[in-house]
C-alpha cells in the first residue's frame, strides 16, 4: 500500500499525540476540527506493515463514508480501502475483509462478523475508535476492544473524541473498556492548539411566553400538581413542588413500583398509573415551554386518537382531565389567532440577520424534538429562508430519513443549495461540514458532551457563532446552567485523569487460540448479549435465518428462547402454541428457555394466573416441551453451551444447518434439497427445478446456464458452483 506522506502536514500538537500513540494505546481528546482524523492517518501509515490491516470504526454509516473518503486522499490503491457495513452482502464481507488493508465499518457490523467467526482480528495492527465517548455500558466498542486485544498479534488502539464525559468515573470507564494507557488532551485554551482554534462567539437570546401560552402552561401545571399530590399521599415522593421533580426521578420511582408488583405488592399499580399519566403531561409541558404551539397541538391530537383505540388507563386519564381539555382548547384558539411560541419568530430573525451579512451562510438549527422540526422548517420557508430538515432513520410515528437521503442532504448543504439545516440530535456528530457559520440551539441541552458536539459544527475554518434560545422562567434556564457546570466539570476531570498514570482495571484477555469445539446455529434476530456471551464461551456460532426455533444445538435439540415479556405477549397473541407446534414437529428434543424475573410472569400483564399455569402445563404435557429457567442472557448462554457440548461432544450428535419443517412429498424433498444451496430460497428453488428438471442437472449446470434462471445473477451462480465443485475439507 502506498502512503502519500508528503501530503500530510501535522502540527506540533498532532506530532506529540502521534508520538504517544506509537508506543501506547491513547485516548485523544481535542476540539472538533483540529485534525483527530489526520493523527489516525499518520498512525495507520506506521502500523501498516506487510500484510497487517487497520480497522477504523465509527457509530454511523455517514461518518464511516466520510472517513473512507479522507483516508483515500492519502492511501492507494483505493481497492485496498473498503467499507463493510450492514448493507454489504453477508457473503461478500469475508472476501472484502481478506483483500483490504484499511477497513471502515460501524461497530455493530464488525461485532456480528466476529461472533459469527467470519473475520478474525489477528492481523489487525491498529483499531481506531472514533467518537470514543460511546464506549460505555454495553456499547459494541467494548466487545470489539476486548476481542481485539485477545486475538491480535500486535495490537494498538487509538480512541478519538472531543468530549469523553463529565466526570472522572466516566472517563476511567472509557479508558478501561478500550484498554487505554494514556490520555492526550488539549482544550481550546491549551497553548499548543490556541493558535489553530477559531473563535466561536456565544450569544443567548431570551424570550418570554405571552399570556395565551402561559395560560396553557398553567393548566398543564395544575394537572401535574394534582398527580404529584396523589403521589405524595401514597408516600412515593416527598415534594409537590414542580421545580423539584424531573423525568429521571419519576422513571426511578416507576421502576421501584414495578419491582414491588413483581414481588406481589399489587397496590403499587395505582402509583404506576399516576406516574404514567404524569409523564405524558410532563412531555406536553416541555413542548409548551421550549418548543412550539404546533408541536403541542400535534401531541394532543395523538393522545386523543390513542384514547379512542387503547385500554391504557394513563392515556384515558390524561384526555379526560379537565385542565388538559382546557389546555387543548386554548392551544387550538391560539393557533387560530396566528399565535406561536416566541422562539419561532426569534429564530426567523436570527437566520435573516445572518443571511443579510452573507447570503451564502450555512446555519444549523438543533431541535430537541422531531415533532418540532416540521414547524420550525415551515416557518423558515414561510419567511423565504431556504431550509431542509435532517432527522434520524426511524421513529414510531415517522419513517425518518434513509442514510442515502441523509448523505444527499448533507452534500446539498455543503454545496450551499440551501442555507439552513434543521436537525435533531442525529447531526450532533458524524457529519463533516467544514464551513458552518452559525449554530442555533433552539433549546439548551443539559449535557456537556452534546453541547460540545453541537458547538463543534461551527468555527472550524473561520470564526463561528453559536446562539442559544432560552425561554425565561422555564427549564431552559436550568438546562443552560447545568450544561455550563458540566462542561467545566469535564475540563477539570480531564486534567486530573491526564495527569495520572492509568492502571487498567479491566480483565485483559490472554492471547490464546480458542478451540471452538461445538457449533450452535442462532437465528439472526438473536444477535445481542446471548450470542456475545456464547462467542466468549468459545462456541462456533453460525448466524442466519432459522425457520423454526431460535437456536439449534444438535440434530435433535432445537431451542425457543423467551424473555418473560415476550412469553406473555406470545401467549396473548397466539404465537406461543404455533411456535411450540413447529418446534415439537421438527426436533426430537425441543426445549424452551424462559429468561428473566419469573415473578414478573404474574405482574407485567393483567393475565389470569390460571391461564399462565395452563400454558406452561400445555407446553410440557401436550407438546412435550420442557422449559428451563434462566435469570438473564449470560445464564442462557451458559445453558445453551452446556447442552450443545453434551449433545455434540458426549453424545457425538451432528448439528443440522437447517431447522425447518421436513418435506413430506417427493417434490418437497427435491425443493428442500435445492433450497440448501447458498442464497437460494423457496421460489428460486422451484424456478431452478422447473428450468433444469432434476437436481442433478442443476449440479452439472455451468455458471452461464445458471444465470439464465430469473433471479439468479452472476454472484449467486459463482457461489453455487464453488460450493458444488470444491472438495470437502474437515477443519
Amino acid at each position: 500500500m502506498i502512503f502519500n506522506k508528503d501530503k500530510l502536514k501535522l502540527r506540533l500538537f498532532q506530532q506529540t499525540i502521534l508520538s504517544s500513540a506509537t508506543n501506547k494505546n491513547v485516548l485523544c481528546v481535542i476540539p472538533t476540527g483540529l485534525g483527530k482524523t489526520h493523527i489516525a492517518i499518520a498512525l495507520a501509515s506506521l502500523r501498516l506493515a506487510e500484510t497487517q490491516k487497520v480497522l477504523m470504526l465509527a457509530p454511523t454509516r455517514p461518518l464511516v463514508n466520510q472517513h473512507k473518503e479522507v483516508f483515500s486522499e492519502y492511501f492507494s490503491p483505493d481497492e485496498e480501502l473498503n467499507i463493510i457495513s450492514g448493507e454489504t452482502p453477508a457473503n461478500e464481507r469475508p472476501e472484502i475483509w481478506s483483500s483490504s488493508r484499511i477497513i471502515f465499518s460501524t461497530p455493530q457490523t464488525i461485532k456480528n462478523e466476529l461472533i459469527s467467526s467470519k473475520i478474525n482480528l489477528a492481523d489487525v495492527s491498529l483499531v481506531i475508535f472514533d467518537e470514543a465517548h460511546h464506549a460505555s455500558g454495553d456499547y459494541d466498542y467494548n466487545f470489539i476492544a476486548k476481542t481485539y486485544v485477545s486475538q491480535a498479534k500486535n495490537p494498538r488502539i487509538l480512541a478519538l473524541t472531543a468530549s469523553p464525559g463529565t466526570d472522572q468515573i466516566k472517563i476511567n470507564e472509557i479508558c478501561n473498556n478500550l484498554f487505554i494507557d494514556k490520555i492526550e488532551s488539549r482544550d481550546r485554551d491549551h497553548a499548543e492548539v490556541k493558535e489553530y482554534v477559531k473563535e466561536i462567539e456565544s450569544e443567548y437570546v431570551f424570550v418570554s411566553l405571552p399570556d395565551e401560552i402561559n395560560a396553557i402552561r398553567n393548566h398543564l401545571e395544575l394537572a401535574m400538581k394534582l398527580r404529584l399530590a396523589a403521589l405524595c399521599d401514597l408516600n412515593l415522593i416527598i415534594s409537590k413542588d414542580l421545580s423539584k421533580i424531573n423525568k429521571k426521578q419519576l422513571l426511578a420511582v416507576q421502576r421501584e413500583l414495578q419491582h414491588k408488583i413483581s414481588n406481589g405488592e399489587y397496590d403499587a399499580g395505582r402509583g404506576i398509573s399516576i406516574i404514567a399519566s404524569l409523564l405524558k403531561i410532563y412531555h406536553a409541558h416541555q413542548l409548551i415551554e421550549s418548543e412550539s404551539l404546533r408541536a403541542i397541538y400535534m401531541y394532543f391530537e395523538k393522545l386523543w386518537v390513542e384514547a379512542r383505540d387503547t385500554k391504557v388507563k394513563a392515556t384515558k386519564d390524561v384526555v379526560s382531565d379537565f385542565h388538559i381539555r382546557i389546555a387543548k382548547k386554548l392551544t387550538e384558539e391560539a393557533l387560530q389567532k396566528g399565535l406561536e411560541h416566541p422562539k419561532i419568530d426569534a429564530l426567523n430573525k436570527i437566520c435573516q440577520k445572518q443571511l443579510e451579512k452573507n447570503t451564502k451562510s450555512k446555519i444549523i438549527v438543533f431541535s430537541e424534538f422531531r415533532s418540532n422540526v416540521k414547524q420550525i422548517l415551515s416557518n423558515l420557508l414561510s419567511a423565504k429562508i431556504s431550509a431542509e430538515k435532517f432527522i434520524g432513520q426511524s421513529s414510531i410515528n415517522d419513517k425518518g430519513m434513509s442514510q442515502e437521503t441523509q448523505s444527499e442532504i448533507i452534500q446539498r448543504f455543503s454545496n450551499t443549495e440551501f442555507n439552513v439545516l434543521v436537525a435533531t440530535s442525529v447531526a450532533e456528530e458524524g457529519i463533516d461540514i467544514p464551513a458552518v457559520d452559525l449554530v442555533v440551539f433552539y433549546s439548551p441541552v443539559p449535557s456537556a458532551i452534546r453541547t460540545i458536539q453541537r458547538r463543534g459544527r461551527t468555527g472550524r475554518q473561520e470564526t463561528g457563532k453559536m446562539i442559544t434560545l432560552i425561554t425565561k422562567d422555564t427549564k431552559d434556564e436550568a438546562y443552560y446552567w447545568i450544561a455550563k457546570h458540566k462542561e467545566k466539570q469535564m475540563s477539570n476531570a480531564l486534567k486530573a485523569a491526564s495527569s495520572e498514570t492509568i492502571t487498567l482495571n479491566s480483565y485483559l484477555p490472554e492471547k490464546q487460540k480458542i478451540e471452538r469445539e461445538v457449533t450452535i446455529f442462532a437465528d439472526n434476530r438473536e444477535r445481542g448479549h446471548v450470542t456475545e456471551k456464547l462467542f466468549e464461551l468459545g462456541v462456533n456460532l453460525k448466524i442466519g435465518t432459522l425457520k423454526v426455533g431460535d437456536f439449534i444445538l444438535s440434530e435433535d435439540v432445537g431451542v425457543e428462547r423467551k424473555e418473560v415479556s415476550d412469553f406473555l405477549a406470545s401467549l396473548t397473541d397466539g404465537r406461543l402454541f404455533s411456535q411450540a407446534k413447529k418446534l415439537s414437529e421438527n426436533f426430537n428434543k425441543p426445549l424452551m428457555i424462559l429468561e428473566g424475573d419469573i415473578e414478573q410472569l404474574f405482574s407485567l400483564r393483567q393475565i389470569n394466573k390460571n391461564a399462565i399455569y395452563g400454558a406452561l402445563a400445555s407446553l410440557t404435557l401436550d407438546w412435550k416441551i420442557p422449559f428451563l429457567i434462566s435469570s438473564g442472557s449470560a445464564e442462557t448462554a451458559e445453558i445453551l453451551n452446556a447442552i450443545a457440548r453434551r449433545e455434540q461432544l458426549e453424545q457425538k450428535k451432528a448439528v443440522s444447518i437447517r431447522g425447518e419443517s421436513k418435506p413430506k412429498s417427493f417434490q418437497e424433498m427435491q425443493e428442500f434439497f435445492i433450497e440448501g444451496l447458498p442464497a437460494v430460497g423457496p421460489n428460486l428453488a422451484k424456478r431452478l427445478l422447473e428450468h433444469f428438471k432434476t437436481p442433478k442437472a442443476i449440479a452439472n449446470a455451468s455458471e452461464e446456464d445458471l444465470t439464465k434462471v430469473e433471479g439468479l445473477g452472476d454472484k449467486k451462480a459463482k457461489i453455487i458452483k464453488r460450493l458444488l465443485d470444491s472438495s470437502y475439507s474437515k477443519n
